[in-house]
C-alpha cells in the first residue's frame, strides 16, 4: 500500500469516529475563486470605487482575513496549494507542464478526495484550463472544465462548446446545487473573471473618465491591444484606463457572486453551508514598471500576492475582520475543521478556525510565497516586513508594510539585521521544502519547451521594457506588424528591452532575432543584443539596417535565460521578436 493510500485510510478511520462527520447536519462547503483578483481593488479593502457591492455585503454578513496571501503568483501552483494545503515546492506544481504529467506529486492528497471519503457529494466548475489540468485527480464526482475562449470554426461544426463566462456558468452551478442539496456537498467554483482581458460590458464600465474613454482591452495584438501597448510605454492615462477597466471587470463578476449568495439565501441553504471566497493571485497593473512585467503577475509584490479571503455562512461571526497572516495552504485545513472533519494528514497549512472563533490572534508568524517561472523568486513576511529573494541573482529586497504598503522603497541596504533575520527564516524554509538542485533540474528539464518559443512585442507575454524613451512603430516588416524603438542613449538615458521564457530553458537552444524597419531612418548599425545563459553571457553588435524582416540567428546556447537589447548604440534600435528554438 502506498503512503498516500495509508494516509487516506487512517483519515477515513478518523472520519468514522467523528460524530459530526456522521451527522446529517454537517454543513455543505463551497470554495469560490475569482481568477486574478487583487484584494485592494475591492471596495471592502479600501478602493474608493464601488467595485464590489455584493462582496461588501458578504463581508458584512460574514468574516474576512485582511492579510491573506497567495502561495504563488500564478494560477496552477496556487490552486494546487489550495487543494493540497502544501507549498508549491512540496506538491510539485511550479512550472508550466504539458502532457499527462501535470506536476502534482503522486502522493499528494486533494481536498476533494477527503470530502468524498467523508460522504460528501463533490463537484467542480473550473473556468480556467490552466487550473483545471492540475485538479483532475480522483475526488470530484462531477467535473466541468473550460475557459472563456471562442471555439474554432471546426469545433463549432463538430461539437458546440459551452460558454464558460460567469453568466452562463451560474445556471449550471445552480442546477447542480438543486440536484445535490439533499446531502452535504463540496463545490469548487472557479470564475474566470475578473481575469484579463479587461472588457467589462457597458453597464459595468462605471469608472471611466477622460482617460481614453472609448478604449477597452480585449487582447494584446495591434488593434485589440492598443491600450495595453500605450500603457506599456508609460502613458499614464492609458494606465489609468486599464485600472478603470479592471475595476469594471470586478464589478461585473461581483454581480454573479451576488446571484450565488442570493440563491443560497432564497433556498434556505445559508443555514447549513459555508462559503469561502478567494483568488489565485492579483495583478501588477503597472505598479512596479522598473522591475517586472508592468501588466502581468510574474512577481512577488503585494498587488500580485495579496488576495481576498471572505467567509460566509453557518456558524460564522458577522461583520468581523482580522489581520492575522494566512495563505492558500491554510484553506483546506480550515474548511475541514469547519465541516467537523479530521485534519488533513499531509497538510503544511493550519486551520484558522481558532482565529475565526476569537480563541487565537494569529496562526502564523511567517508566510511564504514562491515563483519558478520567468524569474526564480522566494519571499517571507512577518507582521511588518517582507523579504524577496531572487535565487539566481542573489538580489534581496526588503519592504516595510506599515510605512510603505505599496512597496516602493527597498530598505534592504539600510536594515541589514532584518535582512539577516528574515533571510535565515527563508533559508530554513527552503531547506525543508525545495528539492535538491539535481532533482529540480531533472523535473524542469522534463518540462522545458521542446520546440520553440517566439516572444514578440504585440503579445507582451514575456517581454519587458525599461526606460521612458520607447515609441511604437507598427508597419509592414515587423513581426506581427508591430515593434518598439528608441533613440540612441544620450546623457545617461539608457533604455532596455528584454525577452524571456516562462519555463526554465534547460538544454541547447538556437536564439534568433527579428526586426523590421523605421520611418525616417537613422537605424543603428551596432545594436547590442545580449544573450544571457546559465553559465555565460555574450553580446552581439547587429546592423539593423540589414536583414530586416527575416530571422537572424545569433547562435546556439546552453540553458539560455534571456535576450536583452540596449540603446547604447550609434542610432535608433528596434525591439521586435526573439525566438528560442530547442535543438536537442
Amino acid at each position: 500500500m502506498s503512503l498516500t493510500a495509508r494516509m487516506t485510510a487512517v483519515w477515513a478511520a478518523m472520519v468514522a469516529g467523528c460524530a459530526l462527520a456522521q451527522s446529517a447536519e454537517r454543513p455543505s462547503v463551497i470554495l469560490v475563486s475569482l481568477d486574478q483578483c487583487r484584494a485592494d481593488r475591492l471596495h471592502l479593502d479600501g478602493n474608493p470605487r464601488a467595485t464590489s457591492p455584493n462582496l461588501d455585503r458578504m463581508a458584512a454578513e460574514g468574516f474576512r482575513l485582511t492579510r491573506f496571501y497567495a502561495a504563488a503568483p500564478w494560477t496552477a501552483p496556487s490552486y494546487a496549494s489550495m487543494m493540497t494545503a502544501q507549498h508549491p515546492s512540496r506538491h510539485g506544481v511550479t512550472v508550466f507542464q504539458t502532457g499527462q504529467d501535470r506536476g502534482l506529486k503522486p502522493d499528494a492528497i486533494t481536498l476533494a478526495e477527503l470530502f468524498r471519503k467523508a460522504g460528501y457529494k463533490t463537484g467542480a466548475f473550473v473556468n480556467n484550463g490552466v487550473a483545471g489540468a492540475y485538479l483532475t485527480r480522483p475526488g470530484f464526482d462531477d467535473y466541468e472544465q473550460g475557459q472563456r475562449t471562442a471555439p474554432s470554426i471546426t469545433e463549432r461544426r463538430e461539437q458546440p462548446r459551452l460558454d464558460f463566462s460567469a453568466p452562463a456558468t451560474n445556471p449550471r452551478v445552480f442546477e447542480w446545487i438543486d440536484q445535490n442539496r439533499a446531502r452535504p456537498f463540496f463545490l469548487f467554483l472557479l470564475y474566470f473573471e475578473p481575469h484579463s482581458p479587461y472588457n467589462p460590458p457597458p453597464e459595468d464600465d462605471l469608472f471611466k473618465s477622460d482617460a481614453y474613454p472609448a478604449e477597452t482591452n480585449t487582447g494584446y495584438d495591434l488593434v485589440k491591444g492598443r491600450l495595453f501597448r500605450l500603457a506599456n510605454l508609460g502613458d499614464r492615462q492609458a494606465v489609468e484606463r486599464m485600472v478603470q477597466l479592471y475595476d469594471g471587470k470586478i464589478h461585473f463578476i461581483d454581480r454573479y457572486v451576488g446571484q450565488l449568495l442570493d440563491k443560497l439565501r432564497r433556498d434556505g441553504l445559508e443555514k447549513n453551508v459555508i462559503v469561502l471566497l478567494t483568488s489565485d493571485h492579483g495583478e501588477l497593473l503597472y505598479s512596479h514598471p522598473s522591475d517586472y512585467m508592468t501588466f502581468d503577475h510574474r512577481s512577488l509584490y503585494e498587488p500580485v500576492i495579496h488576495v481576498p479571503c471572505l467567509f460566509w455562512g453557518a456558524g460564522l461571526p458577522r461583520g468581523k475582520a482580522v489581520d492575522a497572516l494566512a495563505s492558500h495552504v491554510d484553506i483546506a485545513p480550515t474548511l475541514l475543521e469547519l465541516a467537523g472533519l479530521p485534519p488533513k494528514p499531509d497538510a503544511q497549512g493550519r486551520s484558522f478556525v481558532p482565529v475565526i472563533q476569537g480563541r487565537q490572534k494569529a496562526i502564523h508568524r511567517y508566510v511564504f510565497c514562491e515563483q519558478d517561472i520567468l524569474e526564480r523568486l522566494r519571499s517571507v513576511r512577518d507582521d511588518r516586513y517582507k523579504l524577496i529573494l531572487n535565487t539566481e541573482s542573489g538580489r534581496q529586497q526588503l519592504f516595510d508594510y506599515r510605512s510603505d504598503p505599496a512597496e516602493q522603497r527597498d530598505i534592504a541596504a539600510s536594515r541589514p539585521e532584518l535582512v539577516a533575520r528574515l533571510g535565515s527564516v527563508l533559508a530554513q524554509w527552503r531547506e525543508e521544502n525545495e528539492p535538491a538542485p539535481e532533482e529540480r533540474d531533472r523535473r524542469w528539464r522534463a518540462h522545458a519547451p521542446n520546440k520553440y518559443i517566439v516572444d514578440e512585442v504585440t503579445t507582451g507575454a514575456h517581454f519587458q521594457l525599461s526606460g521612458n524613451d520607447w515609441k511604437m512603430a507598427d508597419q509592414k516588416g515587423n513581426f506581427g506588424g508591430g515593434s518598439y524603438w528608441t533613440e540612441a542613449a544620450k546623457a545617461g538615458r539608457r533604455a532596455t528591452a528584454m525577452w524571456r521564457s516562462d519555463n526554465p530553458m534547460l538544454g541547447r537552444y538556437s536564439v534568433s532575432i527579428w526586426y523590421g524597419g523605421l520611418p525616417g531612418g537613422g537605424i543603428a548599425t551596432d545594436a547590442p543584443f545580449i544573450v544571457t545563459a546559465r553559465k555565460s553571457t555574450k553580446t552581439f553588435r547587429i546592423d539593423q539596417t540589414m536583414q530586416a524582416g527575416v530571422w537572424v540567428e545569433l547562435g546556439i546556447f546552453d540553458d539560455p535565460i534571456a535576450v536583452t537589447l540596449t540603446n547604447e548604440a550609434n542610432g535608433r534600435v528596434i525591439a521586435d521578436a526573439v525566438r528560442f528554438e530547442r535543438v536537442e
